[in-house]
């Protein structure tokens, strides 16, 4: 259990460590600017019930139908006008690039040992 125990104490000094981190501080900045913009913050919110709109149906196999498309590159136009909302974004970004590279190196052990199963698997064609 001791090294179990040291995987978490890991995983929340990283937790501490991301908080810490530029990329992060930016999001959080965005994210109060946000909150402070009504129009923007009003136009978030309706991208957000947008894309709820568009899983949802997604999940139930319907047809995304032209209104819906004509209201998202409305939509998409407000976006992309919004200062605010353009910040946010390129935050978002930013701290995904972040969290995608952590995710690599957490991930790298496991993708090894599929690696040898891949490995083991071509060598037996090969023969």
């Amino acid at each position: 259990m001791k090294i179990l125990a040291n995987i978490y104490d890991t995983i929340n000094q990283l937790e501490r460590d991301i908080r810490e981190e530029a990329a992060y501080k930016d999001l959080v900045a965005a994210v109060e600017a946000l909150k402070n913009d009504q129009e923007a913050f009003d136009i978030y919110t309706e991208f957000r019930a947008l894309q709820s709109s568009f899983q949802f149906k997604a999940q139930l196999g319907q047809e995304i139908t032209e209104e819906d498309e004509k209201n998202a590159n409305e939509l998409q136009e407000k976006l992309a006008n919004n200062e605010v909302i353009s910040s946010l974004m390129d935050k978002e970004r930013a701290l995904n690039t972040l969290v995608e590279d952590i995710n690599k190196g957490v991930s790298s052990p496991i993708n090894e040992v599929y690696q040898s199963l891949a490995e083991k698997a071509e060598g037996q064609t090969e023969a």
